[in-house]
């Protein structure tokens, strides 16, 4: 709208409007005439007298405008930012863990946000079922080592055996089959000398044949002694002391083989019953170091159906982390952007926080990371997509403590000499963005614009607007009826011949 108004305008700032009058009814235009003179002079009159109901007009056309505020537009820099919310949480933290297999109850746990010291007692977690387990774990390990015991006797009787055998039993037999060689050899030889003897004799005729015959059978049965002999020794080599070794050998692997069960499976016994004694000292948790303690409850867990809050009786898991002790000097922000604007949020931008707990500061901070995948979707609210973004606090103070609100502005990019104006002065209707304008003759003239980047306040305007120009900050007023009906009215749903 243009402004002949007193106060002085400035460049980027909200214009007030002045008061005006009503619009009188626009006067006919007088008919032409057929004469040039006629024709002349009343174009002079009409002239003269237009003139004056022109300014007249005008006058009453300014003094109608509605008494809206203008803004003029001008080229600025355009920040724009995302904002959202989160909780301070430390950057480092000495996390105290549940190393308890299974899940168990915490008996005992110290407050949220107690000073503790080093070795403190921080949480106790129900062992009853722990200690019963090491009961029965300490019989199986006594029954285990008195089959172990066993187990080497055994080994040790079959390794005996063994050793008997090939340095006493086979050695005794061997000697003993020699003897018996020898002796055969021998009595063949006698029964030889003396059949050879009574042969002659009974020949000369000394000796009766009966003699002869009897000393022939003696050297046949010498004969077959010393083979039967011989054959005993073959067998006592090639069969007996061979089968008997194998025998007591495999005996002594068998018994060597039970033995090595009977040790592994003690040892196993006595690891578990070490777990057993681990799991019991890890039933009670202590400080590392020096610090303020924290409970480790999710900071989303407040908008959840079920909550599970850390505290005595409730029921915890292994590997769940119960506590921290943070460094205060190392705080950050858990941050959750909307999936409408993740998107815009890197690495590395500029941010700006306000915590709740802290009113009045702004505390600098630089974005760390923002997660590809959103967060799990909450029951009560599936609809909505969350993405964890992790934001520093540069120049952290001791006054910050975990859990804490927070309110982060994150400097997604800023726009440098853009046309931008106040989002009020923008209305979108069916499809299109439009401003009002102000004209030559102080009349608000609707346009349509293209919007480009914006933050909360201000909206910049690529195509549409020219710098020095001034717009409505309050578009509906300055709006006739039939302007609203069109822009406004109710799109009426397709029907069945719109989708032919």
């Amino acid at each position: 709208m243009a402004t002949a108004t007193t106060p002085k305008e400035q460049a980027g700032t909200i214009i007030p409007p002045p008061a005006g009058e009503k619009t009188p009814a626009r006067t006919p235009a007088a008919p032409r005439g057929r004469s040039r003179w006629p024709i002349a002079l009343g174009l002079a009159l009409v002239a003269v007298a237009g003139g004056a109901l022109a300014t007249r007009s005008a006058a009453l056309r300014a003094d109608s405008r509605p008494t809206t505020p203008l803004y003029r537009v001008v080229r600025a820099p355009l920040p724009i930012t995302i904002k959202a919310h989160g909780a301070l949480e430390s950057g480092k933290n000495r996390e105290i863990v549940n190393k308890v297999e299974g899940q168990t109850t915490i008996l005992f746990i110290v407050p949220d946000g107690t000073i503790a010291k080093a070795g403190d007692l921080l949480c106790e977690l129900d062992s009853s079922a722990i200690r019963d387990k090491l009961i029965t774990q300490r019989i199986t390990i006594e029954q285990a080592r008195s089959d172990l015991a066993s187990a080497i006797k055994t080994r040790e009787v079959a390794e005996f055996s063994l050793r008997e055998y090939e340095g006493g039993t086979y050695p005794q037999a061997r000697q003993n089959a020699e003897i018996a060689l020898k002796t055969a050899e021998t009595n063949l030889d006698q029964a030889l000398g003396r059949f050879a003897w009574s042969s002659r004799m009974h020949e000369q005729g000394f000796v009766a044949k009966s003699q002869m015959v009897a000393d022939q059978d003696a050297k046949m049965n010498s004969e077959i002694t010393l083979d039967r002999t011989k054959g005993q020794i073959h067998v006592l080599e090639d069969y007996t002391r061979r089968k008997r070794v194998i025998e007591l050998s495999a005996s002594v692997q068998k018994a060597r083989s039970d033995e090595l069960a009977k040790q592994a499976k003690l040892n196993l016994e006595v690891t578990r019953q070490r777990k057993y004694e681990g799991l019991l000292e890890a039933c009670k948790m202590t400080a590392p170091i020096d610090g303020l303690v924290v409970h480790a409850n999710d900071s989303m867990m407040r908008f959840s159906s079920s909550p599970e809050i850390i505290q005595e009786g409730t029921t915890v898991r292994e590997n769940q982390t119960l506590l921290r002790i943070p460094d205060v000097s190392l705080m950050r922000v858990n941050a959750k952007l909307d999936e409408a604007v993740v998107s815009r949020a890197a690495p590395g931008q500029a941010v700006r926080i306000r915590v709740d707990a802290l009113p009045g500061a702004v505390l600098p901070g630089k974005v760390l990371s923002v997660q590809n995948m959103s967060d799990p979707v909450n029951r009560d609210f599936p609809e909505a997509r969350f993405y964890t973004t992790m934001i520093s606090v540069e120049g952290a103070t001791t006054a910050l403590r975990p859990g804490m609100a927070a309110k982060v502005e994150i400097l997604a990019s800023e726009a440098q000499g853009v046309l931008a104006v106040p989002m009020r002065a923008v209305l979108q209707a069916r499809g299109e963005s439009f401003v009002y304008v102000g004209g030559a003759d102080g009349a608000m003239l609707r346009r349509g614009v293209r919007l480009g980047g914006a933050n909360e306040e201000m909206i910049e305007v690529v195509e549409g607007l020219g710098e020095g120009e001034v717009v409505s900050l309050d578009p509906m007023a300055v709006m006739t009826e039939d302007e609203k009906r069109q822009a406004f009215a109710a799109i009426e749903a397709p029907t069945a011949d719109d989708w032919r």
